[in-house]
């Protein structure tokens, strides 16, 4: 009996909720909640212009649960997000250390190592999971 309550109390301690969202629609909340830094090369012609959009800028994210539901989560260091791309192969990094640059996903596996990365292409992404 004692066994079961203790199951039973640690998985609602450690249970997460699993939202989605579209790789556009993460996209579109980067774009609307991001300054854009364009950097221009005076040295070479034609100019050229580099977007980056910062996760860290954004102050809550549009998501659906398995209802279908849209909710807004508020950011913090705590969420993680998992990308699928269209072979299948799974990324996770946490959600505060995502940047778009240039059409690559860019993301940090560990808080406390940031230099270690995934970069994924953006037009390959299928799914996104919160």
């Amino acid at each position: 009996m004692k066994k079961t309550i203790i199951i039973s109390l640690l998985s609602v301690c450690v249970s997460c909720a699993t939202y989605e969202m579209s790789p556009v629609s993460l996209k579109n909340q980067l774009e609307n909640s991001s300054m854009v830094e364009k950097k221009i090369s005076l040295n070479a012609l034609p100019i050229f212009f580099n977007s980056s959009y910062n996760a860290l800028q954004l102050d809550s994210l549009e998501v659906f649960d398995k209802k279908g539901n849209k909710i807004y989560l508020h950011n913090s260091p705590s969420i993680e997000i998992c990308v699928i791309d269209f072979k299948g192969e799974k990324f996770t990094m946490y959600f505060d250390t995502v940047v778009i640059e240039n059409d690559t996903l860019i993301g940090s596996r560990s808080q406390f190592m940031p230099n270690i990365k995934h970069r994924v292409p953006f037009n390959t992404l299928s799914k996104i999971f919160i």
